[in-house]
């Protein structure tokens, strides 16, 4: 079984890598091929690269997948196949233009040009399969059956309520006050303000683009091809404005050292942000009000920015500090006990029922 695993995530990354690769060739054969050889590429929906390319970069990340998905185990995982389905539904959609384009490239001989290219689905029963065999032993597992609720020599024992303590995870903030629990807002909606910045870069990007205004497109995207800024900044904005994106290490830091991490992202977004700013200003503000703004907007954005980087760092700092060690001075496990445990362990000691 283990081996099975091991083929079956080797096969998702695998996929991920197509995926990627594909992306990045239709994206070469429109930059080189048209200009180089003369051949024109059949466009492409824009939703289309965006799914594969978004695909791709999940099935490469083992901890972005659902666990029904990365490691199926139960009957109820083979709904994950969807996903597979999805895939086989979009490729076709880019790998046809590319066909056509690499087909009339004047060296491909012509026995090539006539073959045709499987039906899609059945690159179906491979995934289908490796996860049927993952499944294959819980639904094989004779569970008990269930006794009928409603006669009451078979119906299911009850356990006594009785009141636990409620485990302590170490996994809140220290209760130092109400500036924490702003510093924790402040982060999250200035994480969500930053994203949805980019993707509204992207989006003047893309008017830009569509309008031929090619030097305000140039400033956006500093001095890079536009067309790739704005697949950047869709990206990247994406995965900083949407919380189940982000990797939760970073999302929620629980230590000083991705909390640093973070930080830098938070700094390296808003510089990125403070040009379309000036751009926006000048774009929809009224033009009585443009100097103000621009002389004010970008220095308060940089003062949010300096609150967000001091929120990141000081959450982290105190939920690491908030951290106990597992182990103590001589690198034995830690014991805890809860007061009903301690509570019992005294009783036994004095001999006490």
């Amino acid at each position: 079984m283990a081996v099975l695993r091991f083929i079956y995530a080797l096969y998702l990354r695998l996929t991920g890598l197509g995926l990627l690769f594909m992306v990045f060739v239709y994206f070469g054969l429109k930059t080189n091929a048209g200009n180089n050889l003369g051949v024109t590429i059949p466009p492409v929906e824009l939703w289309v690269q965006a799914t594969l390319a978004g695909l791709g970069v999940f099935l490469l990340i083992p901890w972005w997948l659902p666990r029904g998905l990365r490691r199926p185990t139960q009957g109820r995982d083979l709904i994950w196949l969807s996903v597979h389905g999805i895939i086989v539904v979009v490729y076709p959609l880019l790998l046809e233009p590319m066909l056509a384009a690499i087909l009339a490239l004047p060296d491909i001989p012509l026995t090539a040009a006539q073959q045709k290219s499987a039906s899609p689905m059945w690159s179906l029963f491979i995934p289908f399969g490796l996860m049927l065999l993952l499944v294959m032993p819980d639904m094989r597992r004779q569970k008990p059956p269930r006794p009928d609720p409603n006669d009451p020599a078979r119906a299911i024992p009850v356990a006594e309520r009785k009141p636990v303590p409620i485990a302590d995870f170490n996994k809140k903030l220290p209760a130092i006050g109400g500036a924490m629990k702003l510093y924790v807002a402040a982060d999250w909606l200035i994480l969500r303000l930053l994203g949805l910045g980019l993707m509204g870069t992207a989006y003047l990007l893309w008017d830009m683009i569509s309008t031929g205004r090619t030097f305000q497109a140039g400033q956006l995207a500093f001095g890079n091809d536009p067309t790739r800024a704005m697949y950047a900044y869709a990206a990247v904005g994406a995965i900083i404005a949407l919380p189940f994106l982000l990797p939760r290490r970073i999302a929620a830091p629980r230590h000083v050292g991705f909390g640093l991490v973070k930080a830098v992202i938070l700094v390296a977004v808003a510089f990125v942000l403070i040009t379309p700013l000036s751009v926006a200003i000048e774009l929809f503000a009224p033009e009585a009000y443009r100097p103000t703004l621009i002389a004010t907007v970008p220095n308060l954005f940089k003062a949010i920015a300096g609150i967000a980087v001091t929120s990141v760092l000081l959450i982290a700092f105190f939920r690491q500090l908030n951290t106990l060690p597992a182990v103590d001075y001589k690198g034995d496990p830690k014991v805890s006990l809860s007061q009903q445990q301690l509570h019992d362990l005294r009783l036994a000691r004095m001999g006490q029922p």
